[in-house]
């Protein structure tokens, strides 16, 4: 399957060092440049500037050009809009976008999405990750906001996934 990707479920899932999970779960990430620029700007961490550049075969920078973004409010950032239209464009699998109003708009659009608690999920779902809490302690500890009430239906159906109680 084919992903486009914003920034975050990126640079989160690299910071914790879940990028792998990127390559497990898709055939190719298409990366609008305005993400890939985000994700090599200086202000980015280092250990994630530095993987970005690294990335396997599976990560794949492609140019958007946004003289189409008709109906994209300007509020969006850059990379959402770009990482929209590039989704129109390719018509992958799935959007891979945390940001609420990216979200509501490319569902307005008919958008597969996914973000990155989606990516978890279904990387655990596949047996891909050893420890699902520790994964989700660490990306709360990198800066990523989960609510606890969402933290706890996560790791419920996690357990339910597995078999326990």
């Amino acid at each position: 399957m084919i992903a486009v990707s914003n920034t975050t479920p990126l640079r989160y899932l690299i910071a914790i060092g879940q990028e792998h999970l990127f390559g497990q779960l898709f055939d190719k990430v298409l990366v609008p440049s305005a993400v890939h620029e985000e994700l090599t700007e200086p202000r980015t961490p280092q250990v994630v500037r530095e993987h970005v550049l690294s990335l396997a075969a599976w990560y794949e920078v492609r140019t958007v050009t946004e003289n189409q973004a008709f109906g994209i409010p300007v509020l969006l950032h850059r990379g959402e809009r770009q990482a929209i239209l590039l989704a129109e464009e390719v018509k992958p699998g799935v959007l891979l976008i945390d940001d609420q109003a990216g979200r509501t708009i490319a569902l307005s659009r008919g958008l597969p999405l996914s973000g990155t608690l989606g990516i978890l999920e279904r990387a655990d779902g596949m047996g891909f990750l050893n420890d699902f809490p520790k994964v989700l302690d660490a990306l709360k500890a990198s800066g990523f906001f989960i609510g606890q009430s969402l933290q706890q239906r996560m790791l419920k159906r996690h357990a339910s996934r597995h078999g326990m109680k």
